[in-house]
This record gives structure tokens, sequence and C-alpha cells, in this order.
């Protein structure tokens, strides 16, 4: 009679101790996953503050012509730069592809804390891109399919001094989700439109397979173009325009090894492109085939007044 009951306390203690196990593992992950998803959140707002790297710092964006294009301060140039820059501070020559800069006497220009006056452009394809600065102003070539630009930064542009976070939807884990991966024999070629309203080419190494509330959906990620082990994935929802961006949002993937079955896509870090902050800026658009019939309420919403 003893040893009876002693087996059935014994009993009643395992199943005990299982259930206290199911019951706190389960939100204990959950609170390092919440930490997990705030720390990025975080990381996110720290890189719009970041002067280096905010797309809010950007304040203009100048096509170039063929032959000489004058730029500086006052109205009268090619290219107006901000009021903080010399009236007249030089000229940008193109010829075919190359690109010159020809600064003017008097007006101070530096590249990696060296003083220019004439000076061989690279742009941000050519892998040894050259960036100036004046001031608080940095500009720097870059080159599209559309031709070639110059980007201009201010540190003390008015929306970065003006920057508040990154607004969210509450962070849950249901968007967290087990995608299906289902690969091409050789990547697809898929088009991508852009906000300057062309396309450009990626190639698409497979479709990615989920489900929301017993929906199945699709959507196809492309490979980086610099080579990087990332796939972008951009997609658009039912909320944009209203409550996230109406250019749609990004996800990274990291890019996983040819055959592996399936995929993590977390939308509670899904974020917005450059031209959510940033008139400037030469943002992809979703193609069609990632256009989603239904509302993402994760991740980024809209920063700023609809767009």
């Amino acid at each position: 009679m003893f040893r009876k009951n002693n087996t059935s306390k014994g009993l009643l203690l395992l199943l005990s101790l299982f259930l206290f196990n199911q019951c706190t593992e389960k939100p204990q992950d959950d609170t390092a996953y919440l930490q997990t998803i705030e720390t990025w959140q975080e990381d996110r707002n720290a890189e719009m503050r970041d002067t280096s790297s905010s797309w809010l710092c950007l304040v203009g964006l100048h096509w170039l012509e063929q032959g000489e294009s004058t730029f500086g301060a006052d109205s009268s140039n090619t290219i107006v730069f901000p009021n903080s820059a010399p009236a007249f501070a030089g000229s940008f020559v193109l010829q075919d592809t190359a690109l010159q800069l020809k600064m003017l006497d008097g007006a101070a220009a530096t590249h990696e804390g060296a003083p220019v006056q004439e000076l061989m452009l690279g742009h941000d394809m050519s892998g040894a891109t050259t960036y100036l600065q004046m001031g608080s102003i940095n500009f720097h070539a870059i080159q599209r399919p559309e031709g070639m630009a110059i980007r201009v930064k201010d540190s003390q542009s008015p929306d970065l001094l003006a920057f508040e976070d990154i607004p969210n939807f509450p962070i849950d884990l249901n968007w967290k989700i087990e995608a299906r991966l289902d690969w091409f024999e050789e990547p697809k070629l898929i088009q991508i439109p852009t906000v300057l309203g062309s396309e450009r080419t990626q190639k698409c190494p497979a479709l990615l397979v989920f489900e929301v509330d017993g929906e199945q959906y699709e959507l196809s990620p492309y490979e980086s173009f610099y080579g990087d082990p990332v796939w972008t994935l951009i997609f658009s929802d039912v909320t944009n325009g209203e409550k996230t961006y109406g250019g749609g949002r990004f996800l990274s993937l990291a890019a996983p090894e040819p055959g592996t079955n399936s995929i993590t896509l977390d939308f509670n870090k899904a974020y917005n492109p450059p031209c959510a902050f940033s008139p400037f800026a030469t943002c992809p658009l979703p193609p069609p085939e990632n256009r989603l019939p239904l509302s993402i309420l994760a991740g980024e919403m809209m920063y700023g007044a609809p767009h």
C-alpha cells in the first residue's frame, strides 16, 4: 500500500513537472523572440539617425546630361545644392561614362580628407565610389540603367534632425511563418519596376510558398545584385498607402543552401524602402507576382504623411 501511494505521488510529480515545463518554456522562448525583434527595431532607428547611412540625409538627386553641369547654392546653377554650399562651387563634366569634377577657386571640397581641385569620379557601381565633402554636405555619383546622377546628402538635413522612431505594428509571432521553397532548375528572370518608371531584370532562384488562415500565397525573391549571400523580397499588401508605405515593403533573407526545403518569413522584420523617407531615392517596387491580396499587420508602418 505504501509503495503504491509512493508510485502515484511520483507520477503526479512527473506530470506536474511536464505541465510546468510546457507552460514555462514557450513564454520564455516568446520573450527571447520579442527581445530579438525589439533589438532589430532599435538598430533600424539607430541607422536612421546615423549621418553616414540615413536616408533622411538625402537632399538631392540630380541626373546628368552629357557635357558640363555647374553646381552650387545659387539657383542659376544646373545643379542646385543646399544653401550651406558656395553659391558657385564648380562643375561636373560627363563624357560618355567618364565623370570629372572641377572645383572653382575659393570653393573647397575634400576627398578622403584631402582638398581636391580636379578629380575623376568613380560611381557607386564601379567598386570605387568617390565620396566628396563640403562642410555638412557630402555627394557622390551613382550609376543606374536610367543614367548617371549626383546624390547629395546633408548631415544637417531638417528631416534628419526632426526624426522620430519608425512606428511598428505590435510584434506578432503569427507573422513568423515557415515557407516552402520551390526551386527553379535555373534562376528565373523577373522584372522589378522602379519609382523612376523603368524596370530592372533580377534573378529569382525559387518560389516561396506559405499559408495564412488556410490560404496559400507565393512570393518571388531575387538574388543580390552585388553577389552577397542575401535574397531581397519586395512585396505589397492591402495595408499599403494607408497603414504602410504605398510603395510596398522589403524583407531581407539569408540565402539558403540550394535544395533546402523551407525558409522563415518573419514579417515582423518587414521594413520600409528608402523612398518611404526621401523623394530622392531610386527604389525598386514590388513586381506583380508579389502583390498580396491580404493585410500583413506586422513590421514597419508608415513613416510621416501617407504617400
